[in-house]
């Protein structure tokens, strides 16, 4: 049956993916502060409405008569005044009381399900991500998380500059790196069957790779062959101390320096699907 979805963060990097998926079965709104930006990234059938995280009445009207909220949502460095991941979804809480939303699906990182993988470790946006998503375990609203690996679109809208692609250096462990169309397809699949309960899926691609070798691969599926440099971590945390804007970056791969990410994507397809695209062939979808 089909269902109509609002989409909150419908202009991050990976909602329009998920938001075309959604839109060949569904009604979908997207709630953003920019309408000429939306329009430009979404299918014409996605209608399109103004709010702001920050004001909960405009979050009241824009999901009026929804019966799903996705939320698409970011982590601000430590010291912003409103973090979206727990402000925000605080707001959309409040919002949502009385509504007909009856269900919240959240795109979440792997390392805020599974702190295990990084023994020792933590990041500052995963524990910010765990607060909001208690929040909505404790709200009484059925929920979908979906606890994302490295998705392969980060080779391009976060690592890549120019003719250049950008790693830390070393991350000695694999990740199972999956793209942004696998991951839309098994949103849309969770809400296609719509299961009862609470739910939470881990999200991983069909193989594990380095990002040492993911560079690589990439950078070959380009003609020219991208370059590719690596940073050494420790270079990035002293230079960190002179620019703060690379503070958080070194931490990063700090963290993931100690990612010993291990295969637990299992139920979730059975239950939704497995992943099949490959890095090569999510570089060749990337230069259509």
């Amino acid at each position: 049956m089909a269902k109509k979805i609002a989409v909150i963060g419908a202009t991050g990097r990976l909602a329009p993916v998920v938001i075309r998926e959604l839109a060949k079965t569904h009604t979908v709104t997207a709630i953003v502060r920019n309408p000429e930006k939306a329009k430009g990234l979404l299918p014409p059938n996605v209608s399109v409405k103004i709010a702001d995280l920050q004001d909960i009445n405009s979050l009241k009207a824009a999901i009026q008569g929804v019966d799903m909220l996705y939320l698409n949502l970011s982590a601000e460095a430590p010291g912003a005044t409103f973090q979206p991941e727990l402000d925000g979804v605080r707001n959309v809480l409040k919002a949502a009381e009385g509504s007909t939303v009856q269900r919240i699906l959240k795109l979440s990182g792997l390392g805020a399900y599974r702190p295990d993988f990084a023994p020792g470790k933590t990041l500052f946006a995963n524990e910010i991500r765990r607060q909001g998503q208690e929040l909505i375990r404790s709200s009484g609203i059925p929920y979908t998380f979906f606890h994302a690996t490295w998705f392969m679109e980060s080779l391009e809208l976060m690592l890549r500059q120019g003719d250049t692609l950008n790693g830390f250096k070393p991350l000695p462990y694999p990740f199972y790196w999956i793209a942004g169309a696998d991951y839309a397809r098994i949103v849309a699949r969770a809400v296609e069957l719509d299961l009862p309960g609470n739910r939470d899926y881990i999200i991983q691609g069909p193989e594990p790779v380095l990002m040492a070798d993911a560079l690589k691969r990439y950078a070959r599926s380009f003609s020219p062959v991208l370059k590719v440099r690596e940073t050494p971590i420790g270079m990035l945390k002293f230079i960190g101390w002179f620019v703060p804007a690379l503070k958080q970056v070194a931490a990063m791969g700090e963290y993931f320096q100690g990612f010993q990410e291990q295969l637990a994507a299992g139920e979730t397809w059975k239950e939704l699907g497995a992943p099949t695209q490959r890095i090569e062939e999510f570089a060749r979808e990337i230069q259509r």
